[in-house]
């Protein structure tokens, strides 16, 4: 009785271990990222069975394979184990392995990216950190091993800001695989900075203001290189602030355009007429005036805010 138990047992054992012909059919991937130690059949094709062999062990570089090729590796692993061939039938192209084994460091990542923009850059950005600073937002990136990697699309001209730059990998001349870094461009600027602390309707002086320069990401903000000097803080400013375009304006006692009482005299009696300022002008300048009653134009002198006095000629 147990011979016969044994004789049934071993021949159960030697059944293939697919029920038709089905089970045994697979697609190859056309590409798997893989990382170091055993890679199994299920990991670069869509196969589910309860059979699954180690395919390959630490794999130092991309691994290109095709249906034919993959057949015949699993049906050696599959007649090693189980003593008995059986038929396989991989459909696909063709598949690559591509080993993600190793990694550069932050300042290595920057350093690669920077010899890939001065390449592609006609105008000379100088030394990194001169003109320009590049900060990876990675601290390591992993690597392709046995591949060559490319930086792609990098342009002519370079901004401040975050920005993806791509790198393309490429194995035996060819196109494998690409991925999108990101990083942040900072771009050296000069602008004039409070000293101190501005109030709001402040005209500037030399004591309130200092030309600096300075590296910033921001690529949208208009930093003033004119020296802001005799024009008026339109906002508060705490020290050490950045002053842009649109915070600063050169203010007049009376604008362009602005409604003017005109005041002068004749004899013992005091006039005033509307009028419109045609320019702008501060106290004691003489700027024309619109008379909006005859349409004729007047000089006249600012005296106050919304005021100017006709002197007698």
């Amino acid at each position: 009785m147990k011979i016969w138990i044994s004789i049934l047992f071993s021949l159960v054992y030697c059944l293939p271990v697919f029920a038709n012909k089905d089970d045994n059919r697979l697609y190859l991937r056309p590409k798997t990222i893989v990382g170091a130690g055993e890679v199994r059949l299920s990991e670069f094709t869509n196969w589910k069975g309860n059979w699954n062999p180690i395919v390959f062990r630490n794999v130092k570089a991309p691994v290109v394979m095709n249906p034919d090729s993959l057949t015949e590796m699993i049906s050696s692993l599959y007649v090693k184990e189980f003593g008995v061939s059986t038929d396989f039938e991989v459909m696909g192209k063709e598949g690559i392995l591509l080993p993600k084994t190793s990694t550069i460091t932050k300042k290595e990542l920057e350093e690669s990216l920077w010899k890939g923009l001065i390449s592609a850059n006609q105008k000379d950005l100088g030394e990194m950190g001169e003109n320009f600073r590049i900060q990876s937002e990675k601290e390591f990136f992993p690597m392709i091993t046995g591949t060559l990697p490319v930086w792609r699309s990098l342009g002519r001209t370079l901004h401040a800001g975050k920005r993806l730059f791509p790198l393309d990998f490429y194995f035996e001349g060819k196109l494998v695989h690409s991925e999108s870094v990101p990083f942040l461009i900072e771009e050296k600027k000069k602008a004039y900075f409070t000293t101190k602390e501005i109030p709001a309707k402040t005209v500037l002086t030399e004591n309130d203001v200092e030309l600096r320069s300075f590296f910033s990401a921001d690529s949208f903000r208009e930093f003033t290189e004119e020296n802001p000097v005799g024009k008026t803080a339109l906002n508060g400013f705490l020290p050490d602030t950045a002053i842009e375009k649109k915070q600063v304006r050169t203010l007049h006692t009376i604008e362009r355009g602005q409604e003017v009482e005109l005041v002068y005299t004749i004899g013992n009696l005091l006039l005033k007429i509307k009028t419109r300022a045609l320019a702008s002008g501060n106290k004691g300048e003489e700027i024309p005036l619109l008379n909006l009653a005859s349409q004729k134009t007047i000089r006249a002198r600012v005296q106050n805010e919304g005021v100017c006095l006709l002197e007698e000629r």
